[in-house]
């Protein structure tokens, strides 16, 4: 398994699963701007012959936010996210930041367990915050 840095030909792939994963996806423009012109935000990779997973993580300063996580649904339940997101606390300790943020729907139940078994704790609801008017938890860590 390979967890590694995105690069704009990884794009069209990531665009796919993101297509896959989100009710909203990110369009190919809003994942260009993030690996381009976004100097807090880096892509991330997990390959296991092909890539499972990916996300952007921001670093700014002290303070890691999980932008964008999302995982192949044709191989879910089987550990990849937390892979993923332990690579990705690791990589926010590793740019010294103190805590990792994240945003998710309130109906994503198999998040949220992911989340809890990594120690986020939840801080907030932001009411409205999804364009179809679903709340999302703010949730938080200490790196």
């Amino acid at each position: 398994m390979i967890f590694r840095e995105m690069t704009q030909q990884d794009l069209n792939e990531v665009v796919q699963l993101e297509q896959l994963c989100f009710k909203e996806p990110w369009t190919k423009e809003n994942c260009l701007y993030e690996l381009n012109e976004n100097p807090f935000s880096h892509g991330w990779l997990l390959i296991d012959e092909t890539i499972v997973g990916y996300a952007f993580l921001w670093e700014t300063f002290e303070m890691a936010q999980l932008a964008r996580i999302g995982i192949n649904p044709q191989v879910r339940k089987k550990g990849y996210g937390d892979i993923l997101l332990k690579h990705l606390i690791e990589r926010a300790k590793e740019q010294e930041c103190e805590f990792m943020t994240l945003d998710v729907r309130v109906s994503n139940e198999a998040a949220l367990r992911l989340y809890q078994k990594n120690e986020f704790i939840q801080v907030n609801v932001s009411k409205g915050y999804y364009p179809d008017g679903e709340d999302a938890i703010v949730m938080t860590r200490a790196l």
